[in-house]
């Protein structure tokens, strides 16, 4: 493969990164939240009442960076935290009723992105594109569990 091909993928990820920040704040802004709050309330809604370190496996973020949105969110009154009966050293995150009414603009703000990143793309090349997104996470995620050991 074309050394150039290889160094540029650091490139697009990034700038795709940045950009998918950048309009999902601006989307998000009248709506008062973050940008960062957003997949936090969309796991919540999509899963209900989850153990606060599972924050951790789906956003690959360590347990001091889920344990502040945590503090931020509930004091903004989208979850409920709750201690956990049979393990003390696990807490319960549930969404409130202000997650659930939220949920469906984070969801059309999501489909929005998607389509405008994708606008001249077949609808094959999209479900191509999402899974192989999905792949290359999966193996960079892979890439780490495998230096970590």
């Amino acid at each position: 493969m074309d050394k150039k091909i290889k160094f540029n993928i650091i490139k697009y990820t990034s700038k795709l990164h940045r950009k998918s920040q950048m309009y999902v704040n601006e989307q998000v802004k009248n709506l008062d939240i973050t940008g960062g709050q957003v997949p936090f309330i969309k796991i919540l809604c999509e899963n209900g009442e989850i153990i606060q370190n599972e924050f951790c496996r789906f956003l690959d973020m360590d347990k001091s960076t889920v344990a502040k949105m945590m503090v931020k969110l509930e004091s903004e009154g989208y979850i409920i935290k709750t201690n956990n009966k049979t393990d003390n050293r696990s807490t319960y995150i549930k969404p409130t009723k202000k997650s659930y009414e939220i949920y469906p603009k984070l969801k059309r703000i999501e489909q929005n992105w998607f389509n405008e990143i994708t606008n001249d793309f077949s609808d094959i090349e999209k479900l191509i594109f999402f899974d192989l997104i999905k792949k290359a996470t999966y193996n960079a995620g892979y890439f780490f569990d495998r230096c970590d050991n």
